[in-house]
């Protein structure tokens, strides 16, 4: 018996003692590693996987870990759901810090789609998601010019380059006449209005832009979804210790394409007398003959080349480009916080935004704040808000550098100079002494309660208020510009005041049924109202010009005019998701809107929508592949409306109308029925104001049909829309006959079609430890076709254009909106015999002249006449046939490297700014018989022709930027540092205009509009 004891004892002893040199032989084989894991930004993440061997820990709100390593283990794991997975080498190291990059696509990020979310892998209609963090890094006044070339379907056009300018945002092409062709844009919940001015909000301060494309995604705004909707979310409060950011951007900028103007004084000179000759000046009257006009000298062509014995050489030689241009500097500094407790969580962030312009006295500069507050009342209720609040103030205008060269700035007694009292192109006068400013202050004040019933219910009300003022200052003296020499010198106060207030209560139903049924229901009710006035004071015939428009009361003639425009928009709304099995999804969603602006009988309307969709990628013969990570087909089917028009359109209105009654009692005004418009081609002014109480909304019915691939778990990402929309019910301005006293009037009248295709890809075709390499792109194209406009063939539609008289853009059956209407041309003529021929008499038939063609006559063939009924025919188009982005980024170690293309292909420009000086060099002579441009000739009448339509097509480097982040915690107390330089719109490839930048506004119409920078940036992001 004792011999066993003792044999258990010693075998008892023996266990103990291999277990405990196990145990002290493992403790000597493993060692402890920690660090802390960030995002690009250089922000902790918290619950972030780290993993060696058979040790996992997750990071705590500090981004911090510490974790147990075996010897034999050299890999340290780090993994997080929407961000791309990294394997770090050990190599002995006892701290590793990593920062881990957002993935591609992840599946299970969430997507807003309004008054709530759906998981990207639910998504059932057609939206596309923009982080925040991908917006460039380069200067700009508004968000919406940075969403260019990054959306596919989504048309971005910048046609000026002057500080504080917005752009025309587009989805899926035009599909209203009159309307608004401008998507509806959410910030935060609050229907702010339509895309284009966004420079409320600071692009430091957004967390990620969702984009609502088809019926199915935008049906749950009803009446203001027909263009498409944009979301923007802002960064919101999070819990932890307080994070603070700093992110400054100085900017330096250049002319881009430096300006064709007159090289030579002599060569202009030339030209003028030339000009003045051809248009039926005497031989003795023309400009520069070395001879005093108007009291000012104008020297001869021979004095300019020094070749006048009795007279020096002329050595007045301007270089208007240089005084008008500059190359300005910029600056951009955005200071955030955020942190808190589980309880209370903030975010608040400050931006000071400084751009100068090209042209001298232009500048823009804005200051912005924002707030987010969110606190937990109990563990079933919370509140917050969010308040954004911007002050901008904008000088300035756009200068002209056309000037001859011969001029100087300023005559001999220190005045500026003037060749005549009408002289009125001295842009550095017009610089130092025409006022031409405003301010606007922006207020969006948000507040919501939001109560988790039970577990699967959820209740939210919301009140949001948008205040908006704007002041716009204007002086212009007697002696600078036309108007204020009209005027005896011309003053103004311009006041804007908006209001909105909207409240929104909406109940949410998230619930899982077995495993099996998946359900999210979100059903409520909102109120919008909107106030917006307006007041104008003009006071005309000043003493002088010493206080501008300080004192308008010191006008001998004084105009005030004021106008109150208000609407209400009730709507309940109600969207269902559904899921079975996580393979068949489907969507209903509807609208019902009320709106004060239509007739007692059409105020409501109800906008529904469906879609549904398959996640191929879950069907066992699908995932038997292993090729999938996604693959998801979609459809959808649904309902949208417009309601972009302004208020009482229903109602008769009355207006007033100044006129001349003679020089003892000068200008009176008229009251009475009707509201006077422009004029049309014919001079003669267009009255509307006759009310229709019929009026409706546009309906867009629109389908789509889209699939979603994805491979190697979101690595490589592809993603194909088709979709077909049709608007009918146009609002538009009809034309109706003169016996009723008016001209026009609203109706609904006609219907738009638009067809496309859009794709979109992303691949991460590297992706290593200290090397990862991602492409990207995305390619739309859009078939718009005007389909019905009641009884009319074609509209007339835009501006009237001057050196034409004629309006360009129109709309016609079977064509593209804004479709270029006028004449053809056939080369230049080259004698009176072939211009007769061609139909042309008088002096348009004369040789050097534009050769237009007889098309058609009466009979529908040619009748040997040039006539505005018959021979005016489609002769542009500005609607491309496709725009296309491509991007590509490139990390090596702590060195980051992206780059955007950006391009438009197939759109027609009708350029005024056709004949700059190097194309005057090569008029039609008796000597040099070119058959493209005209002879020189200054009172020729232009027709609207295709001689002024080009291919306005490019290819632009939109933007470089080339960044370097600092190892974290380098520096004590700071988290992050990064140091990048960004060059922006670096190089455009295009046969437009000698390499002029063809980007104008929809309409195609280059006006002259002000030039576009070539800007180069450094900034430096630092977080504490």
């Amino acid at each position: 018996m004792l011999s066993i004891m003792r044999r258990s004892l010693l075998r008892t002893c023996a266990i103990f003692c291999s277990v405990l040199f196990a145990v002290q032989f493992t403790m000597a084989q493993s060692r402890s590693v920690s660090g802390v894991v960030r995002d690009s930004e250089g922000k902790p993440l918290s619950g972030v996987t780290v993993k060696s061997g058979t040790y996992t820990v997750t990071t705590n709100e500090e981004g911090s870990y510490q974790v147990t390593v075996a010897d034999k283990e050299n890999v340290l794991s780090f993994s997080s759901v929407g961000l791309q997975s990294q394997q770090i080498s050990l190599n002995n190291r006892s701290t590793i810090d990593a920062v881990l990059l957002s993935t591609t696509v992840d599946l299970d990020d969430v997507v807003v789609v309004g008054y709530g979310g759906v998981k990207k892998s639910d998504l059932t209609g057609a939206v596309a998601t923009l982080k925040g963090s991908d917006l460039n890094k380069t200067p700009a006044s508004s968000v919406d010019q940075l969403l260019q070339g990054k959306i596919p379907g989504v048309q971005v056009a910048i046609s000026s380059g002057q500080p504080g300018a917005g752009a025309t945002v587009r989805i899926r092409g035009n599909s209203s006449l009159s309307g608004s062709n401008a998507p509806l844009v959410v910030v935060d919940g609050f229907p702010w209005g339509d895309a284009g001015d966004l420079k409320q909000i600071n692009p430091e301060d957004i967390e990620s832009i969702e984009v609502l494309k088809d019926a199915s995604s935008a049906a749950i705004y009803g009446s203001r979804g027909a263009n498409g909707v944009i979301m923007v979310t802002t960064k919101k409060a999070r819990a932890g210790t307080p994070r603070i950011s700093l992110n400054t951007l100085n900017t330096i900028s250049t002319l881009s394409v430096k300006p064709d103007l007159w090289r030579d004084g002599i060569e202009e000179a030339v030209y003028a007398n030339e000009a003045a000759l051809n248009g039926g000046t005497p031989l003795s009257q023309l400009p520069y003959l070395g001879e005093v006009r108007s009291g000012v000298y104008f020297p001869s062509i021979a004095e300019l080349r020094g070749l006048d014995p009795n007279k020096p050489q002329w050595n007045t030689n301007t270089d208007w480009a240089d005084l008008v241009y500059r190359n300005p500097f910029s600056q951009n500094y955005t200071l955030g916080v955020d942190g808190g407790s589980d309880n209370t969580k903030y975010s608040m962030s400050g931006n000071y935004y400084k751009e100068e312009g090209l042209a001298i006295k232009n500048a823009y500069d804005k200051y912005t704040g924002r707030l987010n507050l969110d606190q937990k009342l109990t563990n079933a209720i919370s509140a917050g808000t969010n308040i954004i609040l911007t002050y901008t103030n904008n000088t300035g205008q756009n200068l002209s550098a056309g000037r001859s060269r011969i001029f100087p700035v300023y005559d001999e007694n220190g005045n500026y100079f003037r060749t005549s009292a009408m002289d009125f192109g001295n842009p550095i006068a017009i610089a130092n002494q025409v006022l031409n400013k405003s301010k606007t202050i922006d207020v969006l004040g948000t507040i919501f309660v939001s109560a988790k019933l039970t577990n699967w219910l959820q209740f939210r009300t919301q009140l949001s208020t948008k205040y908006g003022n704007s002041i716009g200052d204007v002086y212009e003296p007697a002696n600078v510009t036309f108007r204020g020499y009209e005027n005896t010198g011309y003053g103004a106060i311009n006041n804007y005041n908006n209001n909105e207030l909207v409240n929104e209560n909406y109940l949410t139903i998230d619930k899982t049924f077995n495993d099996i049924h998946r359900l999210n229901v979100v059903g409520g009710f909102s109120l919008q109202n909107s106030r917006t006035r307006t007041s104008n004071l003009m006071g005309m015939n000043f003493v002088n010009d010493n206080l501008q428009n300080e004192n308008l009361n010191s006008a001998k003639t004084k105009v005030l005019s004021n106008g109150l425009s208000a609407s209400t928009l009730h709507s309940w709304f109600g969207r269902a998701n559904y899921a079975l099995l996580d393979k068949y999804l489907f969507t209903v969603t509807g609208r019902a809107d009320g709106s004060t602006k239509f007739g007692e009988n059409n105020k409501w309307a109800f906008f529904p929508s469906a879609a549904v969709a398959w996640k191929l990628n879950e069907e066992s013969f699908i995932k038997d592949l292993n090729a999938f990570s996604e693959l998801k087909l979609r459809a959808s089917y649904g309902l949208t409306g417009n309601q972009g028009i302004s208020p009482y359109q229903t109602l008769d209105r009355f207006g007033s109308e100044r006129y001349y009654v003679g020089a003892q009692n000068g200008f009176m005004t008229g009251f009475g029925p009707g509201l006077a418009g422009a004029n049309n081609e014919q001079g003669l002014t267009i009255v509307g104001g006759l009310g229709n109480k019929s009026l409706k909304w546009e309906t867009t019915t629109s389908y789509d049909l889209g699939l979603d691939i994805g491979f190697m778990n979101q690595r490589f990402t592809l993603t194909l829309d088709y979709y077909d929309k049709h608007t009918k019910d146009l609002l538009r301005t009809r034309t109706i006959s003169p016996s009723s006293g008016f001209d026009q009037q609203w109706v609904n009248d006609g219907e738009i079609s638009n067809r496309g295709f859009e794709m979109g890809f992303n691949a991460g075709i590297i992706q290593r430890e200290d090397l990862s390499w991602s492409v990207g792109g995305n390619f739309a194209l859009n078939r718009n076709k005007v389909v019905a406009m009641g009884e009319s063939d074609r509209v007339v539609t835009g501006s009237l254009i001057e050196m034409v008289r004629q309006n360009v853009n129109h709309f016609i059956i079977g064509q593209p909106m804004y479709t270029f209407y006028g004449y053809r041309s056939d080369g230049i003529i080259q004698s009176l015999e072939e211009g007769i021929e061609a139909g042309l008499t008088g002096a348009e038939a004369i040789p050097g002249e534009i050769k237009y063609t007889d098309i058609a006559g009466a009979d529908g063939s040619p009748d040997g006449t040039i006539d505005p009924t018959y021979d005016r025919v489609v002769i542009g188009d500005p609607t491309p046939n496709f725009i296309y982005s491509f991007n590509t980024s490139v990390s090596y170690k702590r060195f980051d490297l992206n780059a955007q293309f950006y391009g438009v292909y197939g759109n027609d420009v009708f350029d005024l700014q056709k004949m700059t000086p190097s194309r005057q060099v090569q008029r039609w002579t008796p000597d040099n018989s070119s058959n493209l441009y005209p002879r020189a000739n200054n009172t020729r009448g232009y027709k609207a022709s295709d001689f002024f339509v080009e291919d306005g097509s490019f290819l632009r480097l939109q933007n470089v930027t080339l960044g370097y982040s600092f190892r974290p915690g380098m520096i004590k107390g700071i988290s992050n540092i990064r140091l990048y330089a960004s060059g922006n719109n670096l190089l455009t490839i295009t046969k437009f205009n000698k390499g002029f930048d063809p980007e104008v506004g929809l309409d195609g119409i280059n006006w002259g509009n002000y030039p576009r920078p070539r800007a180069y940036s450094f900034g430096v992001s630092v977080g504490f």
